[in-house]
């Protein structure tokens, strides 16, 4: 069976992803789950400056799932140029590596795009519009269908690698950011982020993160982000679509194909399996042979048609 998949023009061997922030900076799995078995990988989410994170505890586990609290801790652009793209290159040659960039600002958001673009590691970038936009109060760049459209239409302006949006499930109107999105010039969407949630510990008699609030991911994630690609999908069949939320297994997988993704990304399964990519492929290959699909794209948006 043929794995190979295309997200617009950008080619992958197979439509699997490391999502950003469960792969590290694309060293610490090593053989455990390599990033050259991978379509391609996300790294950690990179900020301009470096950021200390949110108070700790950082993550709890809940049913179906996790919530966690990172609070986008990374090591700043500086030292990400410096070292850990170098380090990733050294040790994964033959991986497809995609930057996840990560402004407050409009202006930050131009400054990481800049400064990255000439770097020959990088393939493409994933923009997280679910950082808080503090030039406008603190609101979400995903949740602003106009602030969407700006952010993607200057980056577009600078950016040498083809440019993702991850689209947060928060808004009421996904489709519509989405669309914004597609007429800004984004190259594909991400569908989606981490769901606002919380857990309290009863022993404590407080709040299970130090930061109160997280974003849940994990398989209790699945159906809403599997309605909302699907959504997407059946409003814009022609923009290239990522699934990802809550994919463990390869009939959540393949159900993110059917509703019209090219690519699947998978993150919080890898923490508790690290070996989900090797079950994901073997049952992607499986269940083709089955159907009698040669590609995927024989079957990709077939259940939105």
């Amino acid at each position: 069976m043929n794995l190979s998949t295309k997200v617009g023009s950008f080619a992958l061997s197979n439509p699997f992803i490391a999502a950003s922030g469960t792969y590290g900076y694309g060293t610490e799995y090593g053989d455990l789950s390599p990033a050259k078995e991978w379509g391609a990988v996300i790294l950690k989410s990179v900020s301009k400056n470096p950021r200390p994170g949110n108070v700790p505890p950082r993550c709890c586990e809940t049913d179906s799932g996790m919530i966690n609290s990172i609070g986008l801790a990374n090591v700043g652009l500086e030292k990400y140029m410096a070292e850990k793209l170098p380090a990733f290159a050294s040790a994964n040659p033959d991986a497809v590596c995609i930057a996840s960039l990560a402004g407050e600002t409009l202006d930050e958001f131009l400054h990481l795009a800049e400064k990255l673009s000439g770097n020959s590691t990088i393939k493409a970038f994933e923009l997280n519009i679910s950082c808080p936009n503090v030039a406008k109060g603190g609101m979400h760049f995903g949740a602003d269908c106009s602030a969407s459209r700006q952010l993607v239409q200057e980056v577009k302006k600078i950016s040498s690698v083809p440019v993702w949006v991850k689209v947060t499930p928060s808004t009421t109107d996904p489709v519509g950011v989405a669309s914004v999105c597609a007429e800004a010039g984004a190259d594909a969407v991400v569908a989606t982020n981490t769901i606002p949630a919380m857990k309290i510990d009863i022993t404590r008699c407080r709040p299970a993160l130090g930061n109160t609030f997280g974003g849940l991911s994990g398989p209790a994630i699945f159906p809403a982000s599997l309605r909302i690609a699907y959504m997407i999908h059946r409003a814009l069949p022609q923009l290239p679509l990522i699934g990802c939320g809550g994919v463990d297994c390869g009939e959540k997988a393949v159900q993110y194909i059917l509703a019209g993704c090219s690519a699947v990304e998978i993150g919080t399964a890898t923490f508790r399996r690290p070996d989900t990519l090797a079950e994901v492929k073997q049952f992607l290959k499986d269940y083709m042979e089955k159907m009698g699909f040669k590609t995927v794209e024989d079957f990709r948006g077939l259940a939105a048609r």
